[in-house]
């Protein structure tokens, strides 16, 4: 869930969801509905993560990785990895 994932992002860099939010200056109602299972927009989570110093992709993976089984996570997060280089017959478009 996002709201256990924020929280322990928040403990490793010592603050708490509800000051970042406040520092950032979103309602902090935002950590009731989290802890509801709801998921913040990307806006926010942009800005969440650019605040605590992490990447979007750390903080949203997170979000996932969380939910596959234990004994699976390590063969998802290799997958994810060797399949982030972009293939080169595609290189060119992505430069254009």
């Amino acid at each position: 869930m996002f709201y256990d994932n924020i929280c322990k992002i928040c403990k490793d860099k010592g603050t708490t969801p509800t000051t970042i939010l406040k520092e950032l200056g979103y309602s902090t109602g935002n950590v009731t509905q989290w802890k509801k299972g709801s998921v913040p927009n990307v806006e926010l989570c942009v800005a969440i993560a650019r605040h605590l110093g992490i990447t979007l992709d750390y903080l949203v993976t997170l979000s996932i990785i969380c939910r596959i089984p234990a004994d699976k996570q390590e063969m998802c997060k290799d997958f994810l990895r060797t399949h982030m280089v972009i293939p080169e017959k595609y290189a060119d478009e992505k430069k254009a």
